[in-house]
């Protein structure tokens, strides 16, 4: 609990008002609580009482007052008071809760953004539901936790600790004996509560594992569908499912015993408090108006308490959700500005990778690579898959740090810039485009947020876009599917390279964008390509010799080094790796007819 505390209290600082009125509120409305015994309490003891047994008028704190009058006066301060506690309880629950609700919006945001500050290594390792159940379910967690604790455990405690207070003042003695049972009752709670706590820790974490295996399984459908895997899924969702059944079968289970104990234990307390007042009002040791007020009180505090333990339940479980949140928040980026960063400019687009070692955990994917490409340079990345070229193209916008070596904007190394303004002028063109859901207008927009219409329908244009939306029932407007499924690959593609044109970045980083696509969609994105502005930097990661022959440069790599560089054409005729790899069919599919007819498939 503590550890969510100091989690939230940010967040709590930026609500500080709502919650300092909340505050005020709950305190009045404890105030009104106590309150609500006294009218009756008064006047049976002071007015009722005394016409009961013939002696007639008023006494105490009704003296001087007629009868009638006492009563008009009791019952009407009766209905004064539950009013306004029904009032106060209302603009207090209101103000808390929505309070509790805008905090866990907060929570919600920042746990989002910070997982899109985490490195690709990260997310490697990370399983994509598990990640979707804490920023969603676990957030809900801590949204029920931060409901309730503001709007039931801070006014029931005030209530509990008031009620307390009136008593001890109004009789020591008696107070002790109307609290025989509470020890009980706060050490079945705080036992009950830490195993509540730990089953419902076990319960999120199966929780997560449910719906970790539910987004991998819905996102590999066709695999699913056509390797006939239903059943192997359906058994994996089950086995899971009955371990998180299980789990939220052990947590129901302790939290049921809450209300029996809360319910024995206000039984117990009611009616020791009736038997030694009653006892002591015969003696003439207490007064009935006294007794009356002990046993409302002890009536009704024993309801906060309920309240209190089933608020428990929500606590256990809300804290386990809030260790998970913390466990993100309290993640460092691996990649991040330093704090001397200073912003990039506007980079011409000159990159060097000087000696750089990179590796994923296991043998270096890259090994002391020396890399130069210049302003306005095409430069091709070619070689057999597994040597390196992608991990190349995530270190250009930093996405991801070397071990060893530097990468270099303008001769500055990339973890002196700030990130955001490096990244903002390098676009990326994968070959699994994935688009996000929306049209063909907002996935294009997306790439420069304020770009105008005619500088989207300009970048659709020059991608050859426009080739197929004309054809499309709405136009740029026809939404494209979840991950844009309602396109083909090449469509697909086409909208990336248009999205990287409104970009208009200095640095263009093209990844296997044609490698997986037929011949004629090849040849539109190769016509898309073609009509860039020869402006920019571009590094083309590609296994299609279509692509590779705009290039000004081709660099080959093996084991990650770079083992061959110069000319398409010139590396072509050499017979070095460059030729072979053509000549071999190994990765290079070739197209240019300046090779032999057979297409170098010797």
């Amino acid at each position: 609990m503590i550890q969510t505390l100091h989690l939230l209290r940010p967040y709590a600082a930026k609500h500080r008002r709502a919650l300092a009125l909340g505050g005020a509120l709950a305190i009045l409305e404890v105030l009104v609580g106590l309150a609500q015994p006294w009218p009756v309490s008064l006047l049976v003891g002071d007015v009722l009482t005394r016409a009961a047994d013939g002696s007639g008028g008023t006494a105490g704190i009704a003296k001087g007052l007629s009868p009638g009058a006492a009563v008009a006066i009791g019952v009407a301060s009766l209905v004064v008071i539950y009013v306004l506690a029904a009032v106060v309880d209302y603009w207090s629950t209101r103000l808390l809760s929505s309070t509790g609700l805008r905090m866990a919006a907060d929570v919600r945001v920042d746990v989002y953004t910070h997982l899109q500050r985490q490195s690709l290594q990260y997310h490697a390792h990370q399983r994509v539901g598990d990640l979707t159940s804490r920023v969603t379910s676990d957030v809900d967690r801590m949204q029920d936790l931060l409901v309730q604790t503001l709007a039931v455990l801070l006014p029931n405690s005030m209530l509990v600790v008031g009620m307390a207070t009136v008593m001890v003042l109004l009789d020591p003695t008696f107070a002790v004996v109307a609290f025989l049972a509470t020890p009980l009752l706060g050490f079945v709670i705080f036992r009950s509560t830490r195993a509540l706590k730990s089953a419902a820790r076990r319960a999120r974490t199966a929780d997560g594992q449910v719906a970790a295996a539910a987004a991998e399984g819905l996102s590999v459908m066709p695999l699913v569908q056509a390797s006939s895997l239903e059943e192997r899924m359906r058994d994996r969702m089950e086995s899971l499912s009955v371990t998180s059944l299980n789990q939220g079968l052990e947590a129901t289970r302790l939290q049921a015993r809450f209300s029996p104990v809360v319910d024995v234990a206000s039984a117990a307390s009611v009616a020791v408090v009736l038997a030694v007042g009653s006892w002591r009002v015969i003696e003439g040791r207490l007064s009935v108006a006294v007794l009356l007020v002990f046993l409302g009180y002890v009536s009704s505090l024993y309801k906060p308490l309920k309240a209190l333990a089933k608020l428990s339940t929500i606590t256990s479980k809300g804290t386990a959700a809030a260790e998970r949140v913390a466990d993100v928040l309290s993640l460092v980026p691996a990649v991040r500005s330093a704090p001397d960063a200073v912003p990039a400019g506007r980079l011409t687009g000159r990159i060097d990778l000087v000696d750089v070692t990179f590796s994923y955990g296991r043998e270096p994917v890259l090994r002391d690579l020396t890399l130069h490409v210049d302003a306005g340079e095409t430069l091709a990345l070619v070689g057999r898959t597994g040597a390196g070229k992608s991990t190349v193209a995530a270190l250009v916008p930093r996405l991801m740090d070397v071990q060893s070596g530097r990468v270099l904007h303008d001769g500055r190394d990339v973890r002196t810039l700030e990130l955001a303004s490096l990244r903002s002028q390098v676009s990326l063109v994968l070959q699994d485009c994935v688009l996000l859901h929306g049209t063909l207008y907002d996935n294009i927009a997306c790439g420069r947020p304020g770009a105008t219409q005619t500088e989207v329908m300009r970048a659709a244009k020059l991608a050859l876009v426009d080739e197929f939306a004309h054809r499309l029932p709405r136009g740029l407007d026809t939404p494209v599917g979840e991950r844009g499924v309602m396109l083909s690959g090449g469509q697909r593609q086409r909208i990336a390279i248009a999205r990287a044109i409104l970009r208009d970045t200095p640095i263009l980083v093209l990844d296997e964008p044609t490698s997986a696509l037929d011949v004629q969609s090849e040849q539109l994105i190769v016509q898309a390509l073609e009509a860039l502005p020869r402006d920019r930097t571009m590094l083309v990661i590609a296994h299609r010799l279509s692509t590779v022959r705009r290039a000004d440069r081709v660099a080959v790599m093996e084991g990650g080094r770079l083992v061959e560089q110069g000319a398409p054409e010139w590396l072509l005729r050499g017979g070095g790796h460059f030729a072979r790899l053509a000549g071999a069919g190994e990765g290079l599919f070739v197209t240019d007819t300046a090779l032999p007819a057979d297409g170098g498939r010797r």
